[in-house]
């Protein structure tokens, strides 16, 4: 199954190669890029289309969000891509303020892995 292509972002910036283009992203590893975006987002923050987002960071300032939310809430948005398969989502703390989101997309056997940090409020795909 093909899911397209985009631009490869680490730490939300644009990557370039050593010859000066832009480095792309494709496959399952561009569905864990596409999760990272979602969860920086909060629904209602796009004009276009205000049911894209996530209430990750509104949870970050909430003294009542332990991490059985934050783990909730990474599995809704993983389940919700409509390129992941619902029954492989898997979401658990790895240390402190640090949590893994596994998945595996519907045309893929391996699984993905996004590793979240919220101690420093940033992302990155594993």
């Amino acid at each position: 199954m093909d899911y397209g292509t985009d631009l490869l972002l680490v730490d939300d910036d644009i990557v370039f190669t050593a010859d000066g283009d832009v480095a792309l992203v494709s496959g399952p590893a561009m569905i864990a890029q596409d999760i990272d975006q979602t969860l920086k987002i909060t629904p209602g923050e796009l004009y276009w289309d205000n049911e894209t987002g996530s209430t990750m960071l509104l949870a970050l300032n909430d003294s009542e969000a332990g991490a059985d939310s934050v783990i909730a809430e990474l599995e809704r948005v993983a389940v919700a891509d409509l390129r992941v398969k619902p029954e492989s989502v898997k979401a658990y703390q790895t240390g402190p303020g640090k949590y893994r989101l596994e998945f595996t997309s519907m045309a893929a056997v391996q699984p993905e892995t996004l590793d979240i940090d919220l101690t420093k409020e940033g992302t990155n795909n594993a």
